[in-house]
């Protein structure tokens, strides 16, 4: 029987250098990152289909905490900057669609990420992800550095997927903003995080 030839491609050097600088951000080989291009691409065009389950991680992952890989210094850090909570003075109204913590009738946001203890959410901007400077961190590879984040606004507490690599799941589904209600369940990686909303 014959073998399989495998052709070369010749690939823009501008492109070699996107795939080789993915490669040393994510820790993946160029042909682990082309397929997941791939893989990505055909998921956004609608010829992949996924049914996200919590499960543990294939074999070959490398699942590491951020100890194991320094975080880059803040000048080079490549994509987004950092969200951080921007406080109003003290003399102004709180920013269209963002509640004070000085209003009445707000809603307590509770938080439990699989079995650990219960989290109380009490900023208006609540960041969730890898790197050490997010307000909750999950050390794990498969994780982003800033993953996800959770607001406070007028209508209610809301997450949002901060373009992350792996994404952010709700039965099933990825999404990319939500409104949190009681017992929700958002999967991050294999992390499942539990939101109770009750009054405050």
């Amino acid at each position: 029987m014959d073998n399989p030839v495998r052709k070369s491609v010749q690939l823009d050097p501008r492109m070699l250098a996107l795939i080789r600088q993915i490669g040393q951000n994510t820790g993946l080989d160029p042909d682990q990152v082309i397929h997941l291009g791939l893989f990505e691409l055909g998921r956004r065009m609608g010829l992949i289909k996924l049914t996200p389950v919590s499960m543990a991680p294939p074999p070959g992952v490398d699942l590491i905490d951020a100890e194991a890989e320094p975080e880059p210094p803040p000048a080079v850090r490549p994509g987004r900057p950092s969200i951080a909570p921007q406080p109003a003075p003290p003399t102004r109204p709180a920013p269209a669609g963002r509640p004070s913590a000085r209003q009445g009738g707000e809603l307590l946001l509770l938080l439990q990420v699989d079995d650990g203890p219960l989290i109380s959410v009490r900023k208006d901007v609540f960041l969730i992800g890898r790197g050490s400077k997010c307000d909750h961190v999950i050390q794990h590879r498969s994780v982003s550095r800033e993953h996800a984040v959770i607001t406070r606004e007028r209508a209610g507490w809301f997450i949002e997927d901060l373009n992350s690599a792996n994404g952010t799941w709700l039965d099933g589904e990825q999404i990319t903003k939500h409104k949190l209600r009681q017992g929700d369940e958002i999967l991050i990686s294999n992390h499942r995080m539990r939101f109770t909303v009750r009054p405050g």
